[in-house]
């Protein structure tokens, strides 16, 4: 009958050495598995907190849009508590749009761009309203015949586009803007861009704008 072998010494103490180690750094992996649940847990809670921070914004804009047919300082009172207590959410940057408009119903461009040049840091970081918050400044400042502030709000429109049918449209109201400021060497060049695209958008338009262009004499200065 054969005799069990003993475990070697050598056997014995690799197994004594890894059972001291895990020992040894059995706190440091409990405290390390225990700050992957908490920071993954603090990452859903954000993130829900978020979500329904959302919903609750979007309610409030629903509810404040209501008042704009029949009361506009309720409406423009419910947009101003909107955007302060959801910054940050898509329905505050659309309660930001909407005031300005508001604003511009009633004739107040100046106090309606001023808005939406307060609001413009947050607006251009959406890529989905970025551009909008350009043009709808565009609009005020024409309305103020502020031509130059104008244009350049029509640029920024345009460099924010992410498409070229949008692009090229803005740009084409920003060389109307130029236009009307004086800036006429500005706008011919941005009509003249535009024209040469056979595919562009405005394409037609531009040309027809610069036929004019040179159908007119040049204004002596």
């Amino acid at each position: 009958m054969t005799t069990p072998t003993r475990p070697s010494a050598r056997s014995q103490s690799t197994f004594e050495s890894f059972s001291e180690g895990f020992d040894k750094y059995n706190k440091q992996i409990t405290y390390a598995v225990i700050g992957i649940a908490i920071l993954i847990g603090g990452i859903w809670f954000y993130q829900r907190s978020q979500s329904l921070k959302g919903e609750r914004a979007e309610r409030a804009y629903f509810a404040a849009q209501q008042s704009v047919p029949g009361n506009l300082p309720l409406a423009e009172s419910d947009l101003r508590k909107l955007i302060t207590r959801y910054d940050g959410t898509t329905a505050a940057n659309q309660a930001r749009l909407t005031l300005a408009q508001l604003l511009y119903d009633q004739n107040k461009f100046a106090e309606g761009v001023n808005e939406l040049k307060k609001a413009m840091p947050s607006l251009e970081k959406s890529k989905d309203f970025g551009s909008s918050a350009h043009v709808m400044a565009a609009a005020g400042y024409e309305q103020l015949k502020k031509f130059d502030e104008a244009a350049a709000e029509y640029a920024a429109a345009a460099k924010a586009d992410r498409f070229d049918p949008d692009r090229q449209r803005h740009e084409n109201f920003q060389a109307h803007a130029l236009l009307l400021a004086g800036q006429r060497d500005q706008a011919k060049a941005i009509w003249t861009r535009l024209g040469a695209d056979s595919k562009g958008t405005v394409a037609g338009e531009a040309r027809v704008r610069l036929g004019e262009m040179s159908a007119q004499p040049e204004p002596k200065s």
